[in-house]
């Protein structure tokens, strides 16, 4: 079981909004957005697994981040929430909506569709093997 580092905003017995990062992100990418959210609304941002703070695992499939994203739920006896998320998050949050409909009150997807893409990201993963860690001393020099 993982423990999600947790960013909280607003007061507990608000309405929950669960916001989820995409891919390569965290939960620092919603800051803006949850600031805006707190006088209204409990406000809760995880770094999913794998991501910013939060522990690593050898598991990073769709089901092993819902059930992460169900045990914060209830660890924070939150029944239902609105959930939106972003890629990867949305990803997650439509996953959530699917086989938990009771969990999730309203559900807002950015940049994501409830599609199979076909490409992949091999590209992507072997362009960052291919930096030099120890040559990198700035932003810029990535």
């Amino acid at each position: 079981m993982l423990e999600l580092h947790l960013r909280t905003y607003g007061s507990p017995d608000r309405p929950c909004v669960l916001l989820l990062h995409g891919l390569f992100g965290s939960s620092s990418n919603w800051g803006a957005v949850a600031r805006q959210l707190e006088p209204h609304y409990r406000v809760l941002v995880p770094d999913l697994r794998n991501h910013g703070q939060s522990p690593h695992h050898d598991d990073c499939g769709y089901p092993a981040m819902v059930d992460d994203v169900l045990r914060l739920l209830d660890a924070h006896d939150i029944g239902a929430a609105t959930l939106v998320g972003h890629s990867m998050g949305g990803k997650v949050a439509m996953h959530l909506a699917l086989n938990h409909p009771q969990r999730v009150s309203r559900l807002a997807v950015v940049d994501m569709s409830p599609v199979r893409y076909t490409h992949n990201f091999d590209a992507v993963l072997g362009g960052f093997g291919a930096v030099d860690l120890e040559t990198i001393r700035s932003r810029a020099d990535a």
